[in-house]
C-alpha cells in the first residue's frame, strides 16, 4: 500500500464514530463510481438557488470502515494526520489485512451537499451506532 499522486480506485478518508470504534474508510472510486458522482453533481444544479436545500441522500455501499492497526499498515495513521483524504495504491489482499469494524453494518448512504461535497455514513445494524467519513469534494474527485 502506498500513496498515489494520481486518482486510483481507492480513496483513503478519515472516518469517525461517537464510540471511537472507527478511524478511517476506504471509498472504492472506480470509473463507474466517478461517472455516478458526476451525475449526482449535475442533479445538485436543480437546487443551486435554493437556500433551504441541504443535501441529496443516496444509498451507496462503495465504502468500508476500518480501525488503525500497529501490525498492518501503521503508516495509515501518519498519512491521515497530514491529510483528510488521499488516493492509495493497494489490492484486495492488502485490504483484507486491514482491521475492519466488528459489527454488522447497514443503511450505507452518501449525502451530497449543495456545494458539491459529500459524506459517507452507515449504521451498526443492532445498536444504531453511526459511522461517517469526513466531508470531501466530489468536484475534486471526478
Amino acid at each position: 500500500m502506498k500513496i498515489s499522486n494520481i486518482p486510483t480506485d481507492y480513496l483513503l478518508v478519515k472516518a469517525f464514530n461517537e464510540s471511537e470504534l472507527c478511524d478511517f474508510a476506504i471509498v472504492h472510486t472506480t470509473e463507474q463510481w466517478r461517472v455516478r458522482q458526476k451525475e449526482r453533481i449535475i442533479a445538485m444544479t436543480a437546487f443551486k438557488n435554493d437556500d433551504s436545500f441541504k443535501w441529496l441522500n443516496y444509498k451507496d455501499e462503495s465504502v468500508d470502515f476500518f480501525r488503525y492497526s500497529d501490525e498492518d499498515h501503521p503508516e495509515i495513521q501518519q498519512w491521515l494526520s497530514e491529510n483528510n483524504m488521499l488516493f492509495i495504491e493497494t489490492n484486495a489482499e492488502e485490504l483484507k489485512m486491514l482491521k475492519g469494524i466488528d459489527f454488522k453494518m447497514s443503511s450505507y448512504q452518501m449525502q451530497v451537499f449543495s456545494n458539491g461535497n459529500a459524506v459517507y455514513s452507515c449504521f451498526e445494524k443492532n445498536l444504531g451506532d453511526e459511522f461517517w467519513t469526513c466531508e470531501f469534494s466530489l468536484n475534486e474527485l471526478t
